[in-house]
């Protein structure tokens, strides 16, 4: 019996470490934002390139692909390095950011508040 108390004792302390590892990889922008009426933006965490994946909601898909690769951009906002139409997410409070997508066409621009959707 105190052998399996050992090995779940060495189970949980894999899993906390695990978890504390994966919590320290993210970043202020990882998880879903919500905007009204649409989808949410969901933001993953960052590659060892410091690059994430962003899925936009259906409801863009005229303006933006459904994924984009963000790149940091300072230290408030991440940005799709040289694509057309830029995608920028710009971190405003803990809890809000703006999602900007600018195409190289006249009035081909987005500007969308979001929250985070917890």
């Amino acid at each position: 019996m105190p052998r399996l108390h050992a090995l779940a004792a060495a189970a949980l302390l894999a899993f906390s470490v695990t978890q504390a590892h994966a919590a320290g990889t993210a970043s202020p922008f990882t998880g879903e934002w919500a905007a009204m009426g649409l989808s949410p933006v969901v933001v993953g965490t960052p590659d060892a390139h410091h690059q994430v994946q962003a899925t936009l909601p259906d409801e863009l898909h005229n303006y933006a692909p459904h994924q984009v690769t963000l790149a940091p951009l300072g230290k408030d906002g991440l940005q799709s390095p040289g694509h057309d139409p830029q995608v920028t997410l710009h971190l405003v409070s803990a809890n809000s950011a703006t999602l900007t997508i600018k195409g190289t066409k006249p009035g081909q621009t987005v500007s969308l508040p979001l929250s985070r959707n917890d």
